[in-house]
């Protein structure tokens, strides 16, 4: 679905019945309990990791990150200079999936400790340059970004910048991760397919491969993808949290699996943490790495806990380069695949969101539509403290 918002018709039951208390918006991100959170946060919290989220900016008023949010920046066509202004909500999401402090009965991050770096790269939620995308990860890099994430993709392969982008942010130390799509194709696209990035499809419920993402030789892990319930801007959803599918929340996920290790073990260098990472996964499919979910799905409690040999170097990435100063010509570049044969067009490229492919809001008596492009302002609503119960009457909406 790269390039596409879809509202997808969904029933969402806030409150079992029977039940003594209202369900919070913890207890619905399903995700939390499937890669075994609770267990892995006996162990890590990603205190003090930086997480860079290199996106459409990040709501700063959202409670459920209060207090995580870092000074930050925008390029492009950012809303804003300071990264904390999303008009999209997407930035917002992917932010709250790797940090969110579960305030009020909100949305928990994999590692709610972490700080996150808001770097906002186009106001527009559907398109962002990559030269927007490679200024904001190289400021990120600059600003000490110990994990990168990119919960975007595009159909080329690559442009010199952006190589030469994450390039910067390995050799300053930085594990990046990045979406492998959502149109369910097999082609993985740039900056997933960088030799050295953590590559991430997605996965449903019962471990299963999610079938709308990309896929590829470059898959290096997966996570879940699909009903991944986040925080948005009020602005965009008036009840402040929705659903969505997408290797963008997958890839949020792991970004903030990485943040665990990191905060676990912090004289770990990047590819260390990246071959635990790998190390550790939940092999899902034939035995060994596959191009639907690569080594399998992230297990944050093992790469935390298990005994994994050193590695001389990110086990991901090409033979050590002399230097990052000199950009090689696309097609000869270590690191990705050939480009295609169009031009300059790769530095015109539009690069779309790796997925808010599907989404739903939360709402006690209705499903309301997430536009994505829309900028019809609305009314701010009341922080909902405790999630109420619902009436017996839901409705579903329709895509568009």
């Amino acid at each position: 679905m790269t390039g596409r918002a879809v509202v997808v018709a969904i029933l969402i039951a806030l409150c079992a019945p029977g039940a003594a208390r209202a369900q919070t918006i913890e207890d619905r991100q399903w995700h939390l309990a499937a890669l075994g959170i609770a267990t892995a946060h006996g162990t890590s919290r990603g205190d003090g990791v930086v997480v860079a989220v290199v996106d459409s900016g990040v709501d700063d008023t959202r409670p459920d990150l209060a207090g995580a949010l870092l000074p930050g920046a925008g390029f492009g066509s950012a809303a804003g200079t300071d990264g904390t202004q999303d008009n999209d909500g997407h930035g917002t999401a992917m932010a709250t999936l790797i940090a969110g402090r579960a305030v009020d009965g909100g949305a928990l991050g994999v590692a709610p400790r972490a700080m996150i770096l808001p770097v906002s790269v186009g106001a527009e939620g559907d398109k962002f340059t990559t030269t927007s995308v490679a200024e904001g990860v190289t400021w990120a890099v600059d600003q000490g970004a110990d994990v990168i994430n990119l919960s975007l993709t595009s159909l080329a392969t690559l442009t010199p910048d952006l190589l030469r982008a994450v390039n910067y942010a390995f050799d300053h130390d930085a594990v990046v991760v990045a979406g492998t799509g959502n149109d369910g194709d097999e082609h993985v696209g740039a900056p997933a397919n960088i030799k050295g990035v953590i590559a991430v499809s997605g996965t449903i419920e019962g471990n299963g491969p999610w079938l709308d993402s990309n896929t590829g030789p470059e898959t290096v892990l997966a996570a879940p993808a699909q009903r991944i319930v986040t925080a948005v801007p009020v602005a965009v959803v008036d009840t402040g949290y929705a659903e969505v599918d997408g290797t963008s929340a997958a890839t949020a996920l792991v970004s903030g699996a990485a943040a665990l290790v990191r905060a676990r073990y912090p004289d770990m260098d990047a590819g260390n943490v990246v071959n635990r990472l790998i190390a550790t996964a939940t092999d899902l499919l034939e035995p060994g790495r596959d191009h639907a979910t690569g080594f399998g799905q992230v297990d944050p409690v093992a790469a935390l806990t298990a005994d994994v040999p050193p590695v001389e170097r990110n086990p991901l990435a090409p033979p050590p380069r002399p230097s990052s100063s000199a950009v090689p010509p696309p097609a000869a570049a270590e690191g990705l695949a050939v480009p295609p044969s169009d031009g300059d067009a790769g530095t015109r490229l539009v690069v779309m969101f790796g997925g808010l492919g599907a989404v739903a809001v939360l709402v006690a008596v209705v499903s309301l539509m997430l536009y994505r492009r829309s900028r019809v302002p609305r009314a701010p609503v009341p922080v909902v403290r405790e999630i109420p119960p619902p009436s017996d009457d839901f409705w579903r909406s329709d895509r568009f």
